[in-house]
């Protein structure tokens, strides 16, 4: 018996910083998803999570692609809602049943995306570093938040630009002949990493590039292989089964929903150009596109991970000293650390030069870097609003990349000035700081704990109940957002009156002005949410003026929706 642990053991050791990534992510996921109601509930903490839910739950009741049950809709990224329809089906027996599984699928895609990092960096980097980094996408509260707790793309999204990249970097062609199979199987890997979102395309595109041309001339042990037909075969290996996928998705779409790109997106363009609206405005000119380039908006912000933490220290600095945070005040420090942080970051650079430049153009950061610019500089130039936090999952897998080189270079620099034996003691510490990292992430999971109770009281609930109580069985009820409340909600129609989750034809009549019209043709018999939003902002207060007839008011806590009776 002895012999045979021993053995296991054995062979499970090359795999040690694969299975604490498993145990550390899987463990308190799966505490949380036995926990009580009210910690389910309050785990989601995005709208944008019950958007997919409530189309996931009606694709897996046979309902077809739709949110409200009536308009079929394509205002979702491919992959993720196939992936959850299953878990979906569940939701016929209870609805919090999908809830708990999803957050053991999402613990498992985040464990799984800290070691294809892992993989990645410790080709160049120690496995200490290359561990503490991947430990990082798993605990730190900004991405775990992203990809646990708002029930959108962002961790399948993760894991398959991951795994791109991890399969895009390590690719070796055989001298002697290559395999064609193995540039389609990575294109068709790269086609995934764009249905989990599309706007990947960007990243996937400079990578699938940067091969090409790293394959540009034949290998003399190839034999006399013509150049021109060998860089055509390799491109059209790589790319071909890129764009027969998309090609197909987007022909699915124009002939299913009568537009070729998910409805949402569109929807956003337009929102950029109207006036006295909630959801944003776009980038004018290059003062904007600087602003919200470097802000610490998790919105807005690209490199928020870094900047936040940048503004938050100055912020510190200024209020420690007695100073007035102003935002003079704070740009000031700002510079100032900025300068001081290039000078130490450019000093460590030059000192290890050659490592950071073999390991810079082995992981192929310049590409991901220019795949990462080009996804920024379309949602700001192009016009669409309301960005979220998960649309800059790729910018934090390139910071946490540079992150590992850098600590690495660091590592090597001191090495050289340790004695051997602080160098035992700086072994004993990198130990000591894993533990520490992982005992605050779990602090921090069970923060995520509520009072036990079965959700009655819950916002998501409480308010599916009053309106069922408010409006008569059959009622159709549109409302801006409304995934929580079209998800919980019983034997009521639920619209999403904002057109992200819902048609093209929708869309085209609120930019014609019709957009009252097209609700009176869907039977809608109440207007429900925020009445600063619908009754004094575009599109909604000169789409609804004369349309809306006082009925009730949802009162919780601070919060207050009226409930409108829809005047045709």
């Amino acid at each position: 018996m002895q012999t045979k642990r021993t053995k296991l053991l054995e062979r499970l050791k090359p795999y040690r910083v694969e299975i604490f990534f498993l145990l550390i992510a899987l463990l308190p996921a799966l505490y949380i998803a036995l926990g009580n109601p009210n910690t389910i509930l309050d785990w989601y903490s995005s709208d944008d999570g019950f958007l997919y839910f409530q189309v996931a739950k009606n694709l897996a009741a046979g309902h077809g692609f739709t949110f409200d049950g009536i308009n079929p809709t394509n205002g979702f990224h491919p992959l993720w809602l196939f992936v959850i329809t299953p878990l979906f089906a569940l939701s016929q027996i209870n609805l919090l049943l999908p809830l708990r599984l999803l957050i053991i699928l999402s613990a498992l895609l985040s464990a799984a995306s800290a070691i294809l990092l892992y993989r990645i960096l410790n080709r160049y980097v120690s496995t200490w570093v290359s561990a503490f980094i991947g430990l990082l996408w798993i605990v730190l509260p900004r991405i775990h938040d992203l990809t646990l707790h708002t029930g959108v793309e962002a961790g399948i999204n993760a894991f398959f630009l991951l795994l791109f990249w991890h399969l895009l970097v390590s690719f070796k062609p055989n001298p002697k002949k290559l395999s064609l199979r193995e540039l389609i199987a990575l294109g068709l890997l790269g086609a995934l990493a764009i249905l989990a979102r599309l706007d990947n395309a960007f990243l996937v595109g400079l990578g699938g590039l940067w091969l090409w041309l790293r394959l540009w001339h034949p290998s003399k042990k190839a034999g006399r292989q013509n150049p021109w037909l060998w860089r055509l075969q390799t491109g059209f290996a790589f790319f071909g089964p890129i764009a027969g996928i998309l090609a197909l998705y987007f022909a699915w779409n124009l002939f299913a929903f009568g537009v070729a790109m998910p409805i949402s997106g569109e929807v956003k363009l337009w929102w950029g150009t109207l006036k006295n609206t909630v959801y944003g405005f776009p980038v004018k000119d290059f003062v904007d596109f600087g602003g919200q380039f470097f802000t610490d908006d998790p919105e807005l912000g690209p490199w928020s991970l870094l900047t936040a933490p940048l503004y938050a220290s100055a912020e510190w600095l200024l209020a420690a000293s007695g100073q007035s945070v102003s935002v003079m005040a704070r740009r000031t420090v700002l510079l100032a650390m900025g300068a001081m942080l290039a000078a130490l970051g450019g000093v460590l650079i030059w000192l290890q030069r050659e490592f950071l430049r073999q390991a810079a153009r082995g992981l192929g950061l310049l590409p991901f870097f220019l795949g990462c610019f080009i996804q920024i500089a379309y949602y700001k130039f192009a016009g669409s609003v309301a960005q979220q936090p998960w649309y800059w999952i790729a910018e934090m897998i390139f910071l946490l990349i540079v992150l590992g080189l850098l600590i690495e270079a660091l590592l090597r620099v001191a090495a050289r000035a340790l004695p051997v034996g602080l160098r035992r003691l700086a072994s004993g510490a990198r130990v000591a700081l894993l533990a520490v990292v992982s005992l605050l992430f779990l602090g921090f999971i069970q923060s995520a704990v509520r009072a036990p109770g079965d959700g009655g009281n819950h916002f998501y609930i409480h308010r599916a109940r009053w309106l069922e109580a408010n409006t008569e069985m059959g009622a159709r009820v549109a409302i801006t957002g409304a995934g929580n409340l079209a998800y919980f909600t019983e034997g009521r129609t639920i619209i999403n009156m904002d057109g992200l989750m819902n048609t093209h034809d929708y869309l085209l009549a609120l930019q014609a002005g019709e957009g009252a019209q097209y609700l009176a043709n869907l039977g809608v018999d109440y207007i429900f949410g925020n009445e600063y939003i619908l009754t004094e902002t575009n599109p909604y207060a000169p789409m609804l003026d004369g349309h809306l007839e006082p009925y009730q008011v949802y009162r919780f806590a601070d919060r207050e929706l009226p409930l409108w009776r829809f005047i045709p």
